[in-house]
């Protein structure tokens, strides 16, 4: 049973059509086809269903948190389900110099601290017994590549959030242009820069992020970037580093009637001190059958938490000459 839903997910890719192995092809068909028969012969068994929302929550789970980018642009942690995330820095110590042998002045440590904020996100979806019946690899199919998709999305939607809530119109560290010059990015990554202070961890990575239509000017020639920078942005995929930040182009997510959740004409500079987001604990998944019509749910929930506490690490670029 485990091995036929996991299958299924590790073949998925098998079913698009540009040469994938024959023997993946082989290897889905038969996971589905080993999916449905069971789904038939133990629809009854509750030990089959609890099965079916172990083996998601495994698979969404381990693709939620080890298959996407957002921890490689923003400084993400993965900490217990009932954990606090605490950021305390200790401030105060001062440096006197003084003659040998001569009084030294007395500071006092101080120390600030945040806690990160505590919500869920989840999906919860439902379909008639019947249909599941007659396919249902189908639908677990679906749950595994729709579901984490849409866990992926909501994520990077809420670093987002969290950033322009951080960098309104109102703020200093917001800068808006009628096309984006090199200055604009050169300005915005040393202001970022000389912004980071020392962690004791080693060097603070800087980052460039932002869709395609603000990410492709770096590379765009007419505009005199480095050609050794534009080069090695062009043969990674427009990933890339220029002047030594990361250069990462993010998806277009988008909701269930195509609305963007992250607009197009804009580019972030931010440090890797800019904030922190943790996940808490496993991704959670439950199922059951209502009492009064024949429809099975299936729902997914996790805890996150994110919080923007040094906002003078970011330069948040606007480019008016893009549509939104």
């Amino acid at each position: 049973m485990k091995s036929s839903i996991q299958t299924l997910a590790r073949t998925h890719a098998a079913v698009d059509p540009w040469g994938h192995s024959p023997q993946l092809a082989e290897e889905y068909t038969k996971a589905k086809e080993e999916l449905n028969k069971q789904a038939r012969e133990r629809w009854d068994d509750p030990e089959f269903h609890r099965q079916v929302a172990a083996d998601l929550e495994s698979i969404l789970d381990y693709q939620f948190t080890f298959e996407n980018l957002f921890s490689t642009y923003f400084n993400v942690e993965n900490v217990g389900e009932w954990d606090k995330v605490i950021l305390r820095e200790r401030r105060g110590l001062k440096v006197f110099q003084s003659s040998r042998g001569g009084y030294i002045e007395e500071s006092q440590l101080r120390s600030e601290m945040w806690e990160l904020p505590r919500e869920t996100m989840g999906f919860h979806v439902s379909e008639h017994i019947d249909k599941l019946r007659m396919n249902f690899a189908e639908t677990i199919e679906d749950l595994v590549s729709l579901g984490g998709q849409r866990l992926e999305a909501e994520v990077n939607r809420r670093i987002f959030n969290l950033l322009q809530a951080a960098v309104p119109s109102t703020s200093p560290y917001y800068v808006s242009v009628a096309g984006m010059a090199k200055s604009d990015l050169d300005t915005a990554i040393r202001n970022v820069r000389d912004a980071i202070k020392p962690n004791g961890m080693g060097p603070v990575p800087v980052t460039i992020i932002g869709r395609a239509a603000m990410v492709d000017q770096i590379s765009d020639f007419n505009l005199g970037f480095d050609p050794e920078a534009t080069e090695e942005v062009r043969a990674k995929g427009r990933l890339g580093v220029y002047r030594g930040a990361n250069i990462i182009q993010v998806l277009n997510y988008t909701d269930d009637s195509g609305t963007s959740f992250i607009p197009a004409n804009e580019l972030w500079v931010f440090g890797g001190t800019v904030g922190k987001f943790a996940l808490y604990g496993g991704l959670q998944v439950k199922s059951w059958d209502e009492n009064t019509v024949d429809y099975r749910h299936y729902r997914a929930r996790k805890d996150v938490g994110g919080l923007v506490h040094h906002n003078e690490q970011s330069r948040r670029i606007i480019d008016g000459n893009v549509t939104p």
